[in-house]
């Protein structure tokens, strides 16, 4: 089966190979008519471009790397969908890794990523540490961290509020009356430690005690959650509410504790973080904070894009707005007593 050229098209096209490169760059100043026509050529002979040799003339090679901590969390699944969505539309690939929140791993993939001839990349995990940040910047790599703030001079990042996120779920479970409150703490992230920080804040300003096996520590998944809260509620019966350091533990946190024979909202209270999808279709509907995840990679993209095409700052910070998502997971503090099998 032949492979088209560049030539093949433009000659088919009856135009200049500039003009069929014009329209596959989708660059501006070629007719609507023209470019209509030579985009059927393309699609029709199935064009493809010779990557390596485009790289190397044009030093470019309209590629991005994705690097997140886990597609198996549908956080990053989404927050990817918007990365691979907004870089497509401008005609870029995006070659997307997952670091299983590794630092070893993460690292492996940046220098494969940058070896490979990638454009720019996108972070959206940080077990990358500052040092290895600090390399990339002062290297002169582009790339834009997701979901983390460093406070290292011309870095880019695009993140949500999540202190206020935590706020305002520390605040809501405490106005339901609920004093003895769980925190379920995922990794040593910026997001994690923002959402901490403020329940600890809240915690203190209502001069509430927070007990040593309140905040549990490195809750990654729904397994790890779910071995978690079971522990803590077969070992502590006096814990009447939980929060999910995102709606993904939180899940695992509900399978134990419906496991316990315990009753959501009656006998324990449990929030999340984050509102993807299947949280409002779980047997009790999950309360949680919605984290714009789409929109978190939609604009890091442009950010990045912006920074290639010399169309930007080289710094741009951007913090995003939550919401609150009030379902039917958490309620008043219970009035029975429970009694939970240590076997």
């Amino acid at each position: 089966m032949k492979r088209y050229t560049l030539k093949d098209i433009a000659k088919l096209g009856g135009v200049s190979p500039k003009t069929v490169s014009r329209v596959v760059n989708n660059e501006e100043y070629v007719k609507k008519e023209t470019k209509e026509k030579i985009l059927e050529l393309l699609e029709k002979y199935d064009y493809n471009p010779n990557i390596p040799a485009r790289s190397l003339v044009l030093k470019r090679s309209n590629t991005l790397g994705l690097i997140v901590p886990s597609l198996e969390n549908p956080f990053y699944s989404r927050l990817a969908r918007g990365v691979i969505q907004t870089a497509e539309k401008n005609g870029y690939r995006v070659i997307v890794c997952e670091s299983k929140f590794s630092l070893g791993i993460g690292e492996k993939y940046l220098k494969i990523l940058i070896g490979g001839g990638v454009d720019g990349l996108l972070i959206a995990t940080l077990d990358l540490n500052d040092i290895v940040v600090k390399k990339l910047n002062n290297i002169g790599e582009h790339f834009v961290i997701m979901t983390c703030k460093l406070d290292i001079p011309g870095i880019n990042y695009v993140i949500a509020n999540d202190y206020e996120a935590g706020r305002k779920v520390a605040e809501y479970i405490i106005n339901l009356g609920h004093k003895n409150i769980a925190f379920l703490k995922g990794p040593d992230v910026y997001s994690s430690n923002e959402r901490l920080t403020a329940y600890n804040d809240v915690m203190n300003e209502k001069n509430l005690e927070i007990k040593d096996y309140f905040i549990t520590k490195n809750v990654l998944d729904r397994k790890s959650a779910y071995k978690v809260t079971l522990k803590l509620l077969k070992e502590n019966n006096d814990i009447t509410a939980i929060i999910g350091n995102n709606d993904y533990t939180a899940i695992g946190a509900i399978k134990a504790i419906e496991e316990l024979g315990l009753n959501i909202p009656k006998d324990i209270s449990i929030i999340g973080y984050d509102d993807i999808d299947i949280t409002e279709l779980l047997k009790v509907p999950l309360t949680t904070v919605h984290y714009p995840k789409f929109k978190c990679g939609v604009e890091a993209t442009k950010s990045i894009i912006r920074m290639l095409e010399k169309k930007g700052s080289r710094s741009k910070k951007i913090v995003l707005e939550t919401s609150f998502v009030e379902r039917d997971s958490c309620g008043p503090v219970r009035t029975r007593d429970i009694s939970i099998s240590n076997n």
